[in-house]
């Protein structure tokens, strides 16, 4: 049993580890819970450093700061290379997006299009009789708006407001 003097290096240092840890389950498990619990858990470890000095306690911040950096860094860098990392972000081995490339809706750029659903600012849109995700650079558009094709993005198009000409 744990008591109410002296310090406490070990429970302070497990706080500290295991708040890392959940914090790194967030990024797998992405609920925000694990990771609320995670930052709490890791400066509840911190604070009881405090105990044992503020040098104690700074190097226990530091350890944090750079141990949530390091999580970070291997969230984007290293996962994106692993299987499990691919299939998070729909990338096949050969670096291939699995969504439909820019070149797919390249050849909608400039043609005109209906709003099918109402655009806020997303929604959908046809285009010679196909349905495509459109997003509006005019926001809020409404259901059956003439629009024209600003630019084709990833499984998307950009549309705006089609403007008589003058």
């Amino acid at each position: 049993m744990l008591s109410s003097e002296g310090s406490h290096p070990v429970l302070a240092a497990a706080f500290l580890a295991a708040g890392l840890v959940l914090i790194a389950a967030e990024f797998f498990l992405p609920t925000v819970i694990f990771g609320f619990i995670g930052a709490v858990v890791s400066f509840a470890g911190i604070y009881l450093s405090a105990e044992q000095g503020l040098v104690t306690c700074a190097i226990y911040a530091t350890i944090f700061v750079v141990g949530l950096g390091l999580e970070f860094v291997a969230f984007r860098r290293i996962l994106p290379h692993t299987p499990m990392g691919r299939e998070m972000t729909n990338r096949t081995h050969g670096g291939v997006s699995a969504v439909p490339t820019t070149a797919d809706y390249s050849r909608y750029v400039g043609r005109s299009a209906r709003a099918t659903t109402v655009l806020a600012p997303s929604g959908t849109v046809e285009i010679d009789g196909n349905l495509l995700e459109a997003f509006s650079l005019d926001g809020f558009v409404e259901r059956g708006a003439t629009l024209v094709v600003t630019e084709a993005g990833t499984g998307r198009v950009t549309v705006r407001l089609s403007r008589p000409n003058l």
